[in-house]
């Protein structure tokens, strides 16, 4: 509890004046292991990071979840974040990026999760789930999460990529973590839309001052799992951004020959060429 208590402290004091992704955000953030988030002083530096979230003792821990190539082809880029668990283990990918977004301007919300079958106990339909917490009058007092759990709003299927939009044309269903949602007085494990909770509480918004939003694996089982993350999509009217999670960062321009062999060139495209002769010549001469 105490190091909760501090935790939350330092994060207020670094996100009080957080705000919401902007329009200058480019179309897709590459997220490599170098850009993640290892320490509290980390993250005020930088909210916009993303790290690795033990929610058992509530820290913030580099060596929770691993980048790793595929498995399969990833929705976006080459690879994506694996986190595995047991007992009662819950690990997240989580940001401070979205503070104090009123889900009204929220457009688009989706995240991509990969469930292998191999290694894997108990129950097929698990997948990592996305929490937020959750600000409903404006007060930005601990009111606990939203939750939107993927088996609730179609079916797991293993060992293939799904995609789950957790807004829907707001048919979507969330949770409430705590024992009853507010002013409706209803249990916090009835599901709402998206919809209905945008009507219940005008207003509603992610917190502002500990502006959590994560990727929770494990609920928990006891039987433990792996799950691979990938293509987090947060949008505004200013604009959707898909995070993509790759063990390395793409190469944006050639910056030697050998980056063009090996059909390295059909990579490029700003600037694009049409054989591997044009890319080696940019490189050579800037033309």
């Amino acid at each position: 509890m105490m190091k909760r208590i501090l935790l939350v402290a330092a994060l207020a004091l670094g996100f009080a004046v957080a705000a919401p992704v902007s329009a200058a955000d480019p179309s897709t953030v590459v997220v490599t292991p170098g850009d993640m988030a290892t320490s509290v002083a980390d993250v005020l530096a930088a909210p916009e990071s993303w790290f690795f979230f033990n929610d058992e003792n509530d820290t913030i821990d580099a060596s929770l979840g691993s980048f790793v190539t595929g498995p399969g082809t990833p929705p976006a880029g080459t690879d994506s974040v694996q986190v595995s668990v047991t007992g009662t283990e819950r690990r997240n990918l989580a940001t401070y990026r979205f503070a104090g977004t009123p889900l009204a301007d929220i457009t688009d919300l989706r995240f991509s999760t990969y469930n292998p079958s191999a290694g894997n106990g108990g129950a097929a339909n698990r997948s990592a789930y996305l929490n937020f917490n959750v600000d409903f009058d404006g007060s930005d007092t601990w009111q606990r999460r939203l939750i939107f759990v993927p088996s609730q709003n179609g079916a797991v299927v293993q060992d293939q990529w799904q995609q789950w939009d957790a807004i829907a044309g707001g048919a979507a269903l969330w949770r409430y973590s705590g024992a009853t949602w507010p002013v409706t007085g209803q249990p916090g494990t009835t599901a709402k839309t998206w919809a209905q909770i945008l009507s219940d509480y005008p207003g509603v918004r992610i917190r502002v001052t500990d502006s959590w939003l994560g990727l929770r694996v494990g609920e928990p089982y006891a039987s433990g799992y792996t799950e691979n993350l990938d293509a987090f999509v947060f949008g505004t009217a200013a604009g959707a951004t898909t995070f993509d999670f790759e063990i390395t960062a793409p190469v944006l321009v050639p910056t030697s020959m050998d980056d063009c062999k090996n059909g390295g060139w059909a990579t490029f495209t700003a600037p694009s060429f049409k054989n591997q002769g044009l890319c080696i010549r940019y490189v050579q001469t800037g033309k």
